[in-house]
């Protein structure tokens, strides 16, 4: 009866480590508040929006021409690349040709992109846009720490 007993504990043991490893310890880290941020470099803005999502957090991200005319913005996809921690940014070989005249916001369509965070992730999002204009590159950079739960 007494091993009956101990087994019972064991295995009852065991089986609560698992179901706690799984559904709380593994859990994915949230951010504390959504956040909006915009950065200006000559005539575009990059808008950046970080929000808690069902699988983690989910970046927005678009471009905005607030020069005078018109102009053609030539990129690699994605663009505006988004990477955690130290990962490096990548981008297609293919080119992207768009229009833009002032006031308009370009939300390219893989402009979203979701992060699973958990425990150990690093809590910095690195964001680069990477585009030409008259043959003239433009770079755009922001880095985000985030403020977790």
């Amino acid at each position: 009866m007494k091993k009956k007993s101990l087994l019972f504990i064991v295995v009852g043991g065991v089986v609560f480590l698992i179901i706690f490893y799984l559904g709380v310890g593994n859990r994915g880290i949230t951010i504390k508040e959504t956040t909006t941020r915009s950065k200006e470099v000559g005539d575009f803005i990059i808008h950046i929006h970080i929000a808690n999502v069902d699988d983690g957090i989910k970046v927005f991200s678009s471009l905005q021409y607030i020069g005078e005319g018109t102009v053609e913005v030539e990129h690699k996809d994605p663009l505006v690349s988004v990477v955690l921690g130290d990962e490096e940014h990548q981008y297609e070989n293919d080119i992207t040709i768009k229009q833009l005249s002032n006031g308009n916001i370009y939300h390219h369509p893989n402009s979203n992109k979701v992060f699973r965070m958990v425990k150990d992730s690093p809590c910095k999002l690195y964001f680069k846009a990477k585009f030409k204009v008259n043959n003239e590159e433009i770079i755009i950079e922001h880095q985000e720490t985030l403020q977790t739960l």
